[in-house]
Order: structure tokens, then C-alpha cells, then sequence
């Protein structure tokens, strides 16, 4: 059984029943349409061994209770209060920066329903001008008319939350354009960056989630398929690090970042084994 820890591989795994796993969605419980079966049958044991689960996802094209519904018909049990979405994390950090907020969405249904859970008013396109702030997410239905609203926005002063700059997102049959793509798109047409990045790698991240669930910052692993977002989150919050090969990453891809508290399993089954 292989087991590889960034410098000292071969090193036992310290992960026990005292740690929140935060698990990411795309690339770890599936590829797009595509379960993954070996992940999601390691997290259910996981799970019945002790360990607290929650999700973490920088898509925001669906709630946290439409991935509580997703997750559900997979046999996985999770509470919309699980799983940790940038749509959410946007929503919450700009409701303690200014309070409820009137805000352009560019998004999907997710995000549109995380700021209004959150307090906020989504504008319509033709609103734009009324803004306090443009919190811009995947959108798969983009056009013009949404980009040039959102651009006019921003050039009138709106603050500038991107839910996340991840340029690409893992698919079934390889990987499709991410919100950083828009989030780019906006930064030419405003000439402004973003005032926020609310998802992974930011470390404001693991402070939210430890602060509002109460748990231990120490005891804490990020798990993901990603070195750009979940290992440099890992990284640069100084938690413990999961890199499981069944998303866009790859063993060499490690060469990117220098921290050494990373774990590389092929499947979370491997994880499973190793510390159960």
C-alpha cells in the first residue's frame, strides 16, 4: 500500500478521530456527473469510525442544501451545515464587512441562494447601478449583457468579491473553464482586482470554519485534489494537507509548493486504511 508524505515519505499518518477532515466536492466525490465511488465509500467509513466530516467546495453554482441533497442520494450523510461553499463564504464575509448588502450576482442558482439566505438583495441586470457590491461566481450561462453589467459596476465603485479565481474545474471527461476565468474578465474590463477572494487558498477559510463550528485549528486536515487551491489552503493555514489523485493533480505537481505536512493517497481508501 502506498503512502507518500511531501519530504518524508513512508512517515506514519498522525490524522486520528480528533481531526475535522474538510473535504472537497469536485475531483474528491466526483467528476462532474461521475461518482467516485472508491472516495465516497472512504468517507461514509471515516465517518463510522469518528471523524467529523465536512464538505468544502469552491464552486458556488449550488447551495450548501442542494449539495446536502446531492451528497444524500450518493449515500453520504450531510447536513446542509456540512458543507462550506465560497457562494456562502462570500455571502458571509460581506454581510460582517458592511451588513446586509445590495448586491449584482454573477452566478448560478447557488450563489444567488447563499446571499439571500445570507441577508443580502440580488439585484436584476438591469439594477446594476444600485449595487454595493458584484460577487462574481461560475457562471455557465454567461453573456454580454451579465459581463458588461457587472464590469459597470465595479467601474462605479461596487465592491469586488470573487467567490473564487480557480481557472479551471474538473469534469467527467477532463476540465471545463472556472470562475477565475470571469473573475479575469472583470479585472480588464475594471481595471481593478478583486477586493476579496473568499474560497480556497485564502487561510481566512480554516479561521471562519474553526472560529463558527468551534473546532480545534490544530486538528484540522484540508483534503483535496488540487495543490493551486487545497494544498496551498493547507499550506499557507499551516493544517495538514490530503492530496488524493482522483481530480486535475498530479505526484509532480508537489514540486509547487514546499510545505512538508502533505499526504498523497491515490484514492481516499488509502486514507482510510492508514488511519483507521
Amino acid at each position: 500500500m502506498a503512502r507518500l508524505s511531501l519530504g518524508e515519505a513512508g512517515r506514519p499518518c498522525k490524522i486520528d478521530q480528533s481531526y475535522t477532515l474538510l473535504i472537497d466536492l469536485d475531483g474528491v466525490m466526483w467528476l462532474g456527473s461521475k461518482p467516485l465511488w472508491d472516495n465516497i465509500e472512504a468517507v461514509k467509513m471515516l465517518s463510522e469510525k469518528g471523524y467529523r466530516i465536512l464538505f468544502l467546495t469552491n464552486n458556488s453554482t449550488r447551495s450548501r442544501r442542494s449539495y446536502s441533497d446531492r451528497l444524500r442520494s450518493l449515500g453520504v450523510s450531510a447536513d446542509a451545515g456540512d458543507i462550506v461553499t465560497s457562494g456562502y463564504l462570500a455571502s458571509m464575509w460581506l454581510a460582517q464587512k458592511q451588513g446586509a448588502s445590495r448586491v449584482y450576482a454573477l452566478g448560478e442558482e447557488g450563489l444567488v441562494e447563499e446571499l439571500i439566505l445570507a441577508g443580502h438583495r440580488v439585484l436584476a441586470m438591469d439594477e446594476w447601478q444600485y449595487s454595493d457590491a458584484v460577487v462574481v461566481g461560475l457562471d455557465r450561462g454567461i453573456s454580454y449583457p451579465k459581463l458588461r453589467a457587472a464590469a459597470r459596476a465595479l467601474i462605479k465603485g461596487s465592491l469586488f468579491i470573487a467567490t473564487n479565481t480557480d481557472h479551471i474545474l474538473p469534469v467527467e471527461d477532463g476540465a471545463d473553464p472556472g470562475a477565475g476565468c470571469l473573475v479575469k474578465a472583470l479585472e480588464v474590463a475594471s481595471g481593478r482586482n478583486p477586493d476579496f477572494i473568499a474560497g480556497k487558498p485564502n487561510p481566512w477559510v480554516i479561521s471562519y470554519i474553526a472560529d463558527k463550528l468551534e473546532i480545534d485549528r490544530g486538528r484540522i486536515a484540508v483534503v483535496g485534489d488540487r495543490v493551486d487551491t487545497d494544498m496551498r489552503l493547507a499550506a499557507e493555514a499551516g493544517v495538514i494537507g490530503v492530496l488524493v489523485l482522483t481530480g486535475l493533480a498530479k505526484t509532480e505537481d508537489l514540486k509547487a509548493i514546499s510545505y512538508r505536512d502533505i499526504y498523497v493517497v491515490k484514492t481516499l481508501k488509502e486514507l482510510a486504511w492508514i488511519c483507521i
